[in-house]
């Protein structure tokens, strides 16, 4: 069953691509060229993370961003592979602090090479986004994605620094994941914007739309670490549970307890044996799960009504079909 769920779920996605596969296939073609360049392990270490796959949401927002303006533009499959790479970085950072073993299905960078070239590699991944975004001769857009990158790092430090600290308010990880995910899709959208040279108030327009589908991946992404299954996910799971870090499930759960249940919770969290299954059963029994589901669907939401303004189209319609997605995924 889980192998058919996953083939559905690819399924969806390569639907949903269909208009802006040809690019997509391009921007393949780039990261591919990535992971030839380098001398002695490079190549083959940049190869494992580039072909082990992923949703590619990041290089389609850009394609899509740039289509609604108008734009015809190959320079677009370059910004698409360069924030791909970032997000790529990022991943390879976060297992390594997660103490995730699966990424994509297979042993991550850090467990098939060790974390000390896993670190390097994802700091080589983001030299990388940024040479090809330096090829474009466009400060504003090197500019663009070099602070997203920036506001992404930031992120993280700050949810590491306080991971097992179970005082974080709900503005607080939104906080968080505002920095770590949603900037950098809200860069993808301004990005392709800027190649279809919108103007000032359709590039925010577009930016809100990448934001907002950004909160929501995020949300969904810490609930099915939660509840997902992990033949279906392809990668570690309960990692924000192991690593101390409360995310939207988990704040509302203890905020919605009287004080007697509020201090069995923070017992249950601050065990050395945390019980993943014991705390999804608890999340699930008080809506908690539902609540996270709902506040992603109201990003989702936000998201579309960012799209109002402009016509009817082919790309507006792909990121309405994205932004469903996004809510209804189950990896």
């Amino acid at each position: 069953m889980t192998s058919v769920n996953l083939k559905k779920e690819q399924s969806r996605l390569e639907e949903i691509y269909q208009t802006i596969f040809p690019l997509l296939l391009q921007t393949e073609r780039l990261l591919q060229d990535v992971s030839t360049r380098g001398q002695g392990l490079i190549p083959e270490i940049v190869r494992y993370v580039v072909q082990a796959g992923g949703k590619r949401l990041r290089p389609a927002m850009v394609i899509l961003s740039a289509q609604i303006g108008g734009a015809q533009t190959d320079d677009a499959t370059v910004v698409g592979a360069s924030a791909e790479l970032i997000h790529l970085a990022t991943l390879v950072h976060d297992d390594i602090v997660d103490k995730a073993c699966l990424r994509h299905q297979k042993p991550t960078a850090a467990v098939e090479f060790g974390d000390e070239v896993a670190v390097l590699l994802g700091d080589y991944l983001f030299a990388e986004a940024m040479t090809l975004l330096a090829g474009l001769n466009d400060p504003q857009l090197l500019d663009l994605f070099a602070r997203s990158t920036r506001t992404t790092c930031q992120g993280e430090i700050n949810q590491v620094r306080r991971r097992f600290q179970f005082d974080i308010s709900l503005a607080e990880y939104l906080s968080f994941i505002d920095n770590k995910t949603a900037t950098l899709m809200k860069a993808c959208m301004r990005g392709g914007a800027r190649l279809a040279r919108l103007s000032s108030e359709q590039s925010m327009a577009l930016g809100q739309y990448g934001w907002n589908i950004g909160m929501a991946f995020q949300i969904i992404d810490d609930t099915i670490d939660l509840i997902g299954d992990e033949d279906v996910t392809g990668k570690t799971l309960h990692t924000d549970l192991a690593n101390g870090k409360l995310t939207l499930p988990l704040i509302w759960l203890r905020d919605s307890l009287d004080s007697d249940g509020r201090k069995k919770f923070m017992s249950r969290l601050q065990s050395p044996e945390i019980s993943a299954s014991f705390m999804v059963k608890w999340l699930e029994e008080s809506g908690a799960i539902r609540e996270g589901l709902r506040q992603a669907a109201s990003f989702a939401n936000q998201a579309r009504i960012a799209l109002k303004g402009f016509p009817d189209s082919m790309p507006r319609a792909t990121l309405d079909a994205v932004a469903e997605y996004i809510v209804t995924r189950t990896r």
